[in-house]
């Protein structure tokens, strides 16, 4: 097992494969990583334990929800997002193997506005969600108070080289995407018209986010919980909300 803090080179070798004719190693998925994955962390914990396949097939579709609940018509969709593995390159001029986190990926922007949306919107709920033989199903609701994109960043935290610093939340998503290694939608509910300036002895601060996102974050969570019993895939804290979650 590993040591708490630190992840070894050799360590990280043996979640990947290594292909000799570029002398890489890189990331490997599915049952064969969580088998690795196993061997380094106690994974007996659901909330250490990266989400699979098989699982997103469980869990309730977009179409369901929205049907039920038609404050989920309000969200739009913006990118898809998927993860790149890691990769270990070996560094001739110091001799020493050169490491490339794992990270999540966006790419396909609708259009300008969702790009603008995803870069720029300061306080947004959202929706993460997967298709599998056709079936729409909703792993994540969440919000943020700064920009999706730097959620995003912050989602990238969770790379395996922090499993022991890094946030739960973090290392659950990156390192659930990784695992299955499948396309995720994204969808937005843009809440930033309502962002609000303070003035304090005549000198404005910097925007702040409208607490909208929290609250439509906080509704989506209680009415999917009380259809379908459950909290979504990925929604593993304690409660139903966070600053950033």
């Amino acid at each position: 097992m590993a040591k708490k803090g630190i992840i070894s080179i050799e360590n990280l070798k043996s979640l990947c494969n290594y292909y000799s004719k570029e002398n890489i190693y890189i990331s490997k998925q599915g049952k064969e990583y969580m088998n690795s994955l196993s061997n380094i962390f106690n994974l007996k914990n659901q909330n250490d334990k990266p989400f699979t396949e098989e699982l997103i097939k469980e869990q309730p579709t977009l179409e369901n929800f929205s049907k039920k609940f038609l404050g989920v018509n309000d969200f739009k969709k913006i990118c898809i997002l998927y993860a790149e593995p890691m990769k270990l390159y070996f560094n001739e001029e110091n001799k020493k193997w050169k490491r490339k986190n794992e990270k999540i990926i966006f790419k396909d922007f609708i259009n300008n506005k969702s790009a603008e949306i995803f870069k720029k919107s300061l306080g947004v709920a959202y929706l993460i969600t997967c298709i599998i033989n056709k079936n729409e199903h909703i792993i994540k609701i969440g919000q943020t108070r700064t920009t999706f994109e730097k959620r995003l960043q912050s989602y990238n935290c969770g790379c395996v080289y922090n499993w022991r610093t890094a946030s739960t939340t973090n290392i659950k998503m990156l390192q659930s995407m990784l695992t299955t290694r499948l396309n995720f939608n994204l969808y937005i509910y843009d809440c930033s018209d309502q962002e609000y300036i303070l003035e304090w002895h005549g000198i404005k601060s910097v925007p702040f986010a409208s607490p909208k996102a929290l609250a439509v974050e906080d509704i989506m969570m209680k009415e999917f919980m009380r259809i379908f019993n459950k909290k979504p895939l990925a929604n593993i804290q304690a409660g139903a909300t966070t600053v950033n979650s």
